[in-house]
């Protein structure tokens, strides 16, 4: 079983972390890399993931673990679910993208790498409320884009990303494909919580959105047409009110 790194110096961010998606630290490639390649996430100390129904529903699947496997299982489940959603977000536009690491590379790949870390958006936060699941959150993900081309690596854009209000429901299409992703990656296939879920999906479609951004600044993929308006009807012109008659003179007169 893997075990994903917990501590913020396994990932070195500092050399991108003031960019934002449009600022550049170095000339990104003319052309479209040939795969997109997103790693798994560095979890800082203070965020803290629990679903302590996909635990006891794992329990009961697969057989009771020792309380500190339980902790990374899950860690390792949501980590799956997120690379997965931006894996998903990447290929419904068209990009060829999949899990992975640098160390999966080699000399004559031509690649985008998404890395990144999780960490308290908030450093005066509490730490009882930062995190994913049982009523936490504040979780932010600091982003690192790093181009590989014959074996050497140059960082291109970095930018700080977050869940959105309010995650909205995953088709069908799109709900197969990322559980396809997570069992691919090893994970099991039993689904997290629905909050842990929608946290974790909401925070990989928004980081998976933001990378098309930049992908779509740098001509790497179309940019969708702007919807077409379509004339409404001509509203019915208002009736005018018709004017009283003139009343009728008396007979005496």
């Amino acid at each position: 079983m893997r075990f994903l790194a917990l501590c913020a110096g396994a990932l070195m961010l500092s050399g991108c972390a003031g960019a934002s998606i449009g600022g550049l630290s170095s000339d990104p490639p003319k052309e479209k890399p040939k795969s997109i390649v997103v790693g798994d996430f560095v979890f800082s100390p203070e965020v803290i993931v629990l679903d302590r129904g996909y635990t006891a529903r794992l329990d009961r699947k697969i057989g009771q673990y020792p309380t500190f496997e339980r902790k990374q299982r899950t860690l390792e489940r949501v980590n799956d679910e997120i690379v997965a959603s931006i894996v998903v977000t990447m290929r419904e536009a068209g990009l060829e993208a999949q899990p992975g690491n640098e160390d999966g590379l080699t000399q004559g790949d031509d690649a985008l790498l998404v890395s990144g870390k999780l960490q308290a958006g908030d450093e005066k936060a509490k730490p009882s409320t930062v995190g994913i699941g049982q009523g936490r959150g504040g979780v932010v993900a600091d982003m690192a884009l790093t181009y590989w081309k014959s074996g050497n690596k140059r960082k291109l854009a970095g930018f700080t990303a977050e869940p959105g209000k309010k995650a909205a429901a995953t088709p069908a299409a799109r709900n197969a494909a990322i559980m396809s992703i997570v069992a691919a990656a090893g994970s099991p296939t039993e689904r997290l919580s629905p909050d842990v879920e929608a946290q974790a999906r909401s925070l990989g479609r928004t980081i998976g959105e933001r990378v098309l951004a930049y992908a779509r600044d740098n001509g790497w993929v179309e940019t969708p047409p702007e919807p077409e308006v379509k004339p409404g009807k001509p509203k019915p012109a208002t009736s005018q009110a018709k004017p009283k008659p003139a009343p009728k003179p008396d007979a005496d007169d």
